[in-house]
């Protein structure tokens, strides 16, 4: 652990910050109370990096990355992007604090990242602990301290016969004293001992994960290269960087060969599937649900395994010289197409299930990773022929940061309800089956009840789609929106949970049953 300049600081910022999420977080939802914080600690990390002279600017855009998802969790109200955008926010705070005092982010080994992120997990579970000791050990009480308590300790002791004396008499007067009073002897606290101890343990735990982390970024940043070797170590080294490369290229060269045969003869059968849409299917005697799940997980399984195994041959070939690099860059991009023509077949096979049955989350979430498994499939390509792993890992980190976004901003349970309305619009007797229920019906209307059972993000469109639907749906849908509004009201407990999806939700409920 470094040696700090005042550390009794950086424990007092990591207190205040505790304190500050148990007044943001307790009884809270999350809402508009994460960007404060995530703002209060990139201050608090900006401060101490001042006081303790170790500025870190090389890699600040990922505090501003945090609290760009920080925001979103103020905005969307959808359980799966709430989850994912705590996630991303976890991860560059940590990215953040072990990259702080290092070179920009690109120019770090990955491996060497990816061990300190590790230690670091560690670090801000134990430093805390041993920096706090450090500062009470150093605490001393001599003689003179206890000489001029001594007085303090006899006014105690004589006082006490006088105070059970007063107390006594004061308790006979008023009856409210002595209920409280009767209170404290029995240990009946005025206020709830269990509430305390979580208060308590939520300030414990928040400024313990402070502490770590302002520790852990106040360290001895990432290095960026190994020392040069002496001249007559240059060969050694060469050969220890090149000893995890055990399988030869005509190994791998004949493992890729082989696999793109594989998947050349899957997409020639595919060819009129993938191409033909609905038409084909039909002629093919598969019903949609057949047809999509009979091969989607296992076409999305194929490649995600592929892209493994790309990785580990790109990891492990040892390719002699040119020649031997050319080809098995050319075999393992002609695997690539091949994949993502696979990645083709899924998404369509998805997208005609999406078409007779609706779109649910899971669905399009599913499309939303098949397009970044596509994304990542071409980085590889191009990390692949420029010989540049980084390329590959920086562009899988950056692309999974900005689909998220893309999904934040397009609002998931917004899209499941315009699609779906729009869907019943261009075919309302079309035959639909209950996303809840599994049963079929010919109701003349959307799934319902899958839509009212989506998050606050879906209830403005839900709103302004309520002249589409039949008077009996019209009907459920504004009782149903009249319950969560009541819910909205019920779970309204202070500014710290306000979010601008639940907000909205109220403002358009509350529109509607306006005159």
């Amino acid at each position: 652990m470094a040696n700090l300049r005042a550390p009794h600081i950086l424990l007092g910022i990591a207190l205040l910050l505790g304190i500050c999420a148990d007044l943001f977080f307790y009884g809270h939802a999350l809402g508009i109370s994460v960007p404060f914080f995530v703002i209060l600690g990139l201050l608090a990390l900006s401060v101490i990096s001042q006081i303790e002279a170790r500025p870190g600017v090389a890699n600040r855009w990922l505090g501003v990355a945090a609290f760009s998802f920080a925001i979103w969790l103020a905005v969307r109200d959808e359980p799966m992007l709430i989850a994912l955008n705590l996630l991303a926010l976890i991860g560059l705070l940590l990215l953040l604090a072990v990259s702080f005092r290092s070179d920009a982010l690109h120019r770090l080994p990955p491996v060497r990242l990816a061990k300190r992120a590790f230690h670091a997990l560690f670090e801000i579970g134990i430093y805390p602990a041993i920096l706090a000791f450090r500062q009470m050990s150093r605490l001393r009480i001599g003689g003179d301290q206890v000489r001029a308590l001594t007085p303090v300790v006899r006014g105690v002791i004589l006082a006490t016969p006088l105070l059970l004396i007063f107390a006594g008499l004061l308790t006979a007067a008023d009856s409210i004293f002595a209920s409280y009073v009767t209170q404290l002897l029995t240990l009946q606290l005025p206020f709830s001992l269990w509430t305390t101890i979580v208060h308590a343990i939520i300030i414990i735990c928040f400024a313990w994960g402070a502490a770590g982390l302002l520790i852990v970024a106040l360290a001895e940043g990432v290095p960026t290269m190994a020392e040069l070797p002496a001249e007559g170590d240059t060969e050694r080294l060469e050969r220890s960087s090149m000893a995890w490369r055990f399988l030869g290229s005509t190994e791998a060269i004949t493992v890729l060969l082989l696999l793109d045969l594989l998947f050349a003869g899957f997409m020639a059968i595919q060819g009129a599937y993938l191409f033909g849409g609905l038409s084909s299917l039909a002629r093919s005697g598969m019903t949609y649900a057949e047809y999509a799940r009979r091969g989607f997980f296992e076409l999305l399984t194929v490649a995600c395994l592929a892209l493994g195994l790309l990785c580990t041959l790109a990891l492990v070939t040892h390719r002699e010289n040119a020649a031997r690099r050319l080809a098995f860059n050319a075999s393992s991009s002609a695997m690539v197409l091949l994949v993502l023509g696979i990645l083709t077949s899924a998404f369509q096979r998805m997208w005609l299930y999406e078409l007779a049955y609706g779109f649910t989350r899971l669905r399009l979430y599913t499309h939303g990773f098949m397009i970044w498994l596509a994304m990542v499939l071409l980085i590889f390509v191009a990390a692949l022929i420029c010989a540049r792993p980084r390329i590959f890992l920086s562009g899988g980190f950056a692309s999974a940061l900005i689909s998220l976004t893309i999904l934040n901003i397009i609002s998931p349970d917004a899209l499941i309800v315009r699609e779906n309305i729009a869907r019943y619009q261009a075919n309302p007797s079309a035959l639909t089956r209950s996303s809840i229920t599994g049963r079929y019906s010919n109701n003349e209307g959307v799934d319902l009840g899958y839509l009212l059972s989506l998050s606050n993000d879906a209830v403005p469109t839900i709103v302004n789609a309520l002249p589409l639907l039949n008077p009996m749906q019209r009907e459920q849908a504004i009782r149903q929106l009249m319950i969560r509004k009541q819910q909205l009201y019920v779970s309204d407990d202070g500014w710290q949970s306000w979010n601008l999806s639940r907000s909205s939700a109220n403002i358009a409920i509350s529109q509607m049953i306006s005159p």
